[in-house]
């Protein structure tokens, strides 16, 4: 494989954002790359209010627009491994399933439920869970606890540079 055939970055996606960005950071940390939290990011993006905020104050065609725009630009970023709640599917993940090697902690299942009851009120939730399902089948399925799931993140993206993936 050439350098050219590698994905650039890493996302790692799911419900419990605590295990997200403990993973995330423990992945960048040991591969010497940087850490970006994909939700801070897409608040940023929002003027520094937070996705329910947005939907109320400007509502849901502005919000989609802004975090459509904010996974978009951030699956363009170069040598990140960023951590992002299940948000990411209300909008689809497509650019960072498609630029980033993505893994997904299953410890805890994807529940939509565990997502702002304000958001939830206007999601497309079949939308939701078609994502999800596309996101599990182009995705590395992460089981193990999250230092287990370090290594096994490790473990992947070596054998991927060594042509064994």
């Amino acid at each position: 494989m050439r350098r050219e055939d590698f994905k650039s970055s890493v996302a790692v996606i799911g419900c419990n954002k605590a295990t997200n960005e403990y993973i995330a950071k423990g992945v960048a940390s040991r591969l010497g790359l940087r850490y970006m939290d994909l939700d801070g990011y897409l608040k940023y993006i929002l003027g520094g209010i937070s996705p329910s905020q947005a939907l109320l104050k400007c509502g849901p065609d502005f919000l989609m627009r802004s975090m459509s725009r904010a996974f978009d630009e951030a699956a363009g970023f170069d040598g990140v491994v960023m951590a992002s709640s299940a948000l990411i599917f209300c909008s689809g993940a497509d650019e960072i399933i498609k630029n980033c090697y993505t893994f997904i902690p299953q410890k805890e299942r994807v529940d939509i439920r565990r997502i702002d009851v304000k958001l939830r009120k206007f999601m497309d939730v079949e939308a939701f869970l078609t994502n999800f399902a596309v996101a599990c089948e182009m995705s590395v399925l992460l089981s193990g606890e999250a230092e287990e799931n370090i290594k096994a993140i490790i473990n992947f993206l070596e054998e991927t540079a060594n042509g064994g993936v």
